[in-house]
């Protein structure tokens, strides 16, 4: 099983949601607000004192776009969080996953894009996890 059987492991836990989900891709330019768009990257690693065990360490961004603050705190506080926070993503054979920590929350703000037809702000949030991984 390779590292990228494992990130879309990670990333088959996002929950379904009424938004596009893009994962590791963006959207097309032509495609507008509101989405979902979920990151994994499997960089680094951490040792032990003794050194007798490396972890890698993974990370999942996901960022979360949507005409109003209100919008996107929905999304993300009751649907994203509670479905990820402390989760192990399912088996991967190869792989021992440890669970999501949530690392950052940026709170909403507004992004540099705009609504054509309003030219309001569209909201941004972005919830970054992390976890650790190794192969036995």
């Amino acid at each position: 099983m390779s590292v990228m059987d494992m990130t879309s492991a990670v990333l088959g836990m996002i929950p379904g949601l009424d938004q596009p989900v893009y994962l590791n891709q963006e959207p097309d330019e032509s495609e507008m607000p509101p989405w979902v768009i979920a990151t994994c990257t499997t960089d680094g690693h951490r040792s032990t004192e003794a050194a007798r065990y490396t972890a890698h360490v993974g990370r999942l961004e996901i960022r979360v776009v949507d005409l109003t603050a209100g919008a996107v705190n929905v999304i993300c506080d009751d649907r994203i969080i509670p479905a990820m926070k402390y989760r192990v993503p399912a088996k991967t054979s190869g792989f021992t996953v440890g669970q999501l920590i949530l690392d950052a929350d940026s709170g909403a703000y507004a992004a540099g894009l705009t609504a054509d037809d309003t030219s309001r702000r569209y909201q941004v949030r972005v919830l970054r996890f992390r976890f650790t991984w190794t192969r036995p």
